[in-house]
């Protein structure tokens, strides 16, 4: 049996919130703290968040060196997250609208889709005991949002896949007994 399996090292991500904020603002102080300032909620987050990582690799050989790859190039690192928005708000519809309008029309409001903008996205989770979250400060949708099936069954919603422009900054829970890789700083 291992000896080195430490349920007090994993987790199990439970509760959590997505904000955004413009495109370029200054990091927020404390990432994992509760509103943060100048940023806007998305509320209820459906089935949470698939955070996602592409790099394409290719492997570079020559006719006189068989034992392995001669060189690696490696593309930038692509990443990003998909969530499922389902409250209607400001950051909801904002985000919606991929830099476009939303208009006040009497007691409704209309929604003019733009051809897309860039803002600022933190996460945060939380499994009751730990927390962590990821900021990027220039994200775009990849892709328009997808509604869910207006069916009866689903809770309306919109589904946004992110692309992070920046490199996000991830927020690591402090796990005991667990040093700084090496290289790190702490601050």
């Amino acid at each position: 049996m291992s000896k080195h399996a430490d349920p007090n090292k994993a987790y199990l991500w439970l509760d959590g919130d997505a904000y955004r904020g413009a495109a370029g603002m200054a990091k927020p102080a404390d990432l994992t703290a509760a509103d943060p300032a100048n940023m806007l909620a998305f509320g209820g987050i459906e089935a949470g968040f698939n955070v996602t990582t592409e790099q394409t690799v290719n492997k570079k050989t020559v006719f006189n060196h068989r034992q392995s790859a001669y060189k690696v190039s490696r593309s930038p690192m692509d990443e990003g997250v998909t969530f499922r928005a389902v409250d209607d708000n400001e950051a909801t519809r904002l985000t919606r609208a991929m830099g476009g309008q939303v208009t006040k029309v009497g007691e409704r409001y209309e929604l003019t889709k733009g051809d897309g903008e860039e803002f600022a996205l933190l996460i945060q989770l939380n499994d009751g005991d730990d927390d962590m979250a990821i900021w990027c400060d220039r994200c775009t949708l990849s892709a328009p949002p997808t509604r869910a099936a207006l069916d009866g069954e689903n809770i309306d919603g919109w589904e946004f896949t992110v692309t992070f422009l920046s490199k996000p900054i991830e927020v690591l829970p402090a796990t005991e007994g667990v040093p700084a890789a090496s290289g790190s700083t702490d601050s």
